[in-house]
């Protein structure tokens, strides 16, 4: 990434010498020089890729899971990568050694870590924060940018689309009843305590400073998806899903969907990979498509290119996906995004 920012000073030289001549170059006052220097600079955009990956509780359903986890990731060759079902503290040791010495990982102490982030950055010491679903951290990027990251995994009980599409449902709260249970934390109480933690809150107030992303798997669909144009695909219901809803009143912006507008043509859906029909109806019953992972942001950042992956191989669908060579039964979601300024832009 650095390479950018050294590209865009030789063309900026270049650039001033070619309109105003070499004697006049180099005559020019300094100060002169470093102001026409700075307004060309900030005209190279830095790019910063980042990916959402549901491993599947812990690659363990293909052979060598783990290995084709992280040889996924480095054909994706993100900047930053957020991780979900981290079944144990091994798990990031292995994926790690198996990228290479320039990346490094952080993931909750806990015995079942859940989430996790990977870079290929500098995770800066003492910026880790948690939530029971979310782990959180400042990145500074090779190219000096500064990010705060946050990556989430949301209640997987109660899959909304499971009572959307079930006839004997007659509204809508009954769906949402699994996203807001009273018996345990469900998906909009995952997301409200995410969002009201103080420095995430501190965060997300400073993002004109420092650009947050925050992004995982909420296990729920959005409420941007499930509108009048498309209820025929969702058992005829518009639903407002909280979770995605609740990021988007904090100034959260769902990458893919601001990118890919048409919802019926770019549905987006990334579950699932292999999930197509219910394993307890012997397969028999088709298994309800959403698009449940997302990457959100906020701040002075700017996506130009969103979309799924899972590979270049043939996927077999349960209960054939052994031998799979992608390991997740989640498409991973990847977004490119650009600084529209460089670090040391003070006029962007």
């Amino acid at each position: 990434m650095a390479y950018r920012s050294d590209m865009a000073s030789r063309v900026s030289l270049l650039f001033i010498s070619f309109i105003f001549g070499a004697e006049v170059f180099d005559s020019m006052h300094l100060c002169l020089q470093l102001f026409l220097l700075a307004i060309i600079e900030c005209l190279f955009a830095e790019k910063f890729r980042v990916m959402t990956f549901n491993i599947w509780n812990s690659g363990s359903h293909v052979q060598n899971g783990l290995q084709k986890v992280a040889k996924h990731i480095l054909l994706v060759d993100p900047d930053v990568v957020a991780l979900q079902e981290v079944q144990r503290q091994d798990v990031l040791p292995v994926i790690l050694s198996n990228l290479g010495k320039s990346w490094t990982g952080i993931t909750g102490e806990e015995s079942y870590p859940d989430v996790a982030i990977l870079t290929k950055h500098e995770i800066l010491a003492q910026t880790q924060i948690e939530t029971n679903r979310s782990i959180g951290v400042r990145i500074a990027l090779q190219s000096g940018h500064l990010v705060n990251f946050v990556c989430v995994h949301l209640d997987y009980k109660s899959f909304g689309p499971y009572a959307a599409n079930n006839k004997m449902v007659k509204t809508v709260q009954q769906i949402l009843v699994g996203e807001e249970p009273m018996n345990r934390e469900g998906r909009a109480q995952n997301m409200e305590e995410i969002l009201a933690h103080t420095k995430i809150r501190q965060w997300l107030n400073k993002s004109d400073v420092v650009p947050v992303v925050l992004t995982g798997d909420f296990n729920s669909p959005s409420h941007l998806d499930w509108t009048n144009e498309t209820k025929d695909d969702h058992g005829d219901w518009v639903v407002e899903w909280p979770a995605t809803k609740l990021a988007e009143e904090m100034g959260l912006v769902d990458s893919f969907r601001v990118l890919h507008t048409n919802i019926t043509e770019v549905p987006g859906y990334t579950w699932s990979t292999v999930n197509k029909f219910m394993s307890e109806w012997e397969y028999q019953i088709p298994e309800p498509q959403d698009r449940i992972d997302f990457i959100f942001y906020k701040g002075n950042l700017f996506p130009v290119e969103s979309f799924l992956y899972a590979g270049a191989e043939q996927i077999k669908p349960m209960p054939f996906h052994a031998s799979n060579d992608y390991p997740s039964d989640h498409y991973a979601l990847i977004t490119e995004f650009e600084f529209p300024y460089t670090p040391d832009c003070h006029l962007c």
